[in-house]
């Protein structure tokens, strides 16, 4: 098998990936390099950007481009290895399906995001990245979301036709009052006030 079998059968097509995540024999990181260079001259891989790479398509038009919305979720939401982020505001909300409006701008707070906030494009996508308020990981991701929401919704937003919604996330996502009393500290005050004003802090397993 050569690096380009394994890449294919590893990654799949239109699929973005890391060097870091290519783990190929024993071959040293300068020759990854130089190997996934020839990839890319001969038209078999594409570098997205410094370190991001993936494996077009053929089109009628040429090689495929890559989904913006799939560079966003490596690079912020999950790296391959873990959950180093989530989404947020108006993006979160359509998600649960709580809003119909499509977001112009994504919002995302993640690992990987040094500044207090930052607007970035990816593709032609906005995104608006956040330092996460405490290191996100696949155990605390779920709880995290759930608090920014709180933070961000007036109390009143919760309706008859959106508790549901938002009930079914806290089920399928076990969030617990233990997970609630963890994190509520990092998080104004306004997140608890609008759970308990809500009424969903009800909704919250023990």
């Amino acid at each position: 098998m050569n690096l380009y079998e394994y890449l294919l059968i590893t990654f799949g097509t239109d699929e973005p990936f890391y060097i870091t995540e290519i783990s190929f024999g024993e071959y040293s990181k300068p020759w990854l390099y130089k190997e996934l260079n020839k990839l890319c001259e001969e038209g078999k891989i594409i570098r997205y950007e410094r370190g991001l790479y993936y494996i077009p398509t053929q089109t009628i038009f040429g090689h495929s481009i890559l989904d913006p919305n799939k560079v966003i979720t490596k690079k912020y939401i999950n790296d391959g290895k873990d959950i180093v982020g989530f989404y947020s505001g108006v993006t979160f909300l359509n998600q649960l399906r709580l809003s119909t409006q499509c977001p112009n701008v994504i919002e995302i707070y993640t690992n990987n995001e040094p500044s207090n906030v930052r607007e970035v494009t990816v593709g032609k996508q906005r995104v608006l990245l956040r330092r996460a308020r405490t290191s996100v990981n696949g155990a605390n991701a779920a709880v995290l979301s759930f608090l920014e929401m709180m933070n961000t919704i007036p109390s009143k937003f919760v309706d008859e036709d959106k508790k549901p919604l938002i009930e079914k996330y806290i089920t399928d996502n076990r969030i617990t009052r233990k997970d609630i009393l963890q994190y509520a500290p990092l998080f104004p005050d306004k997140a608890i006030r609008t759970l308990v004003e809500s009424e969903l802090i009800y909704s919250v397993a023990q």
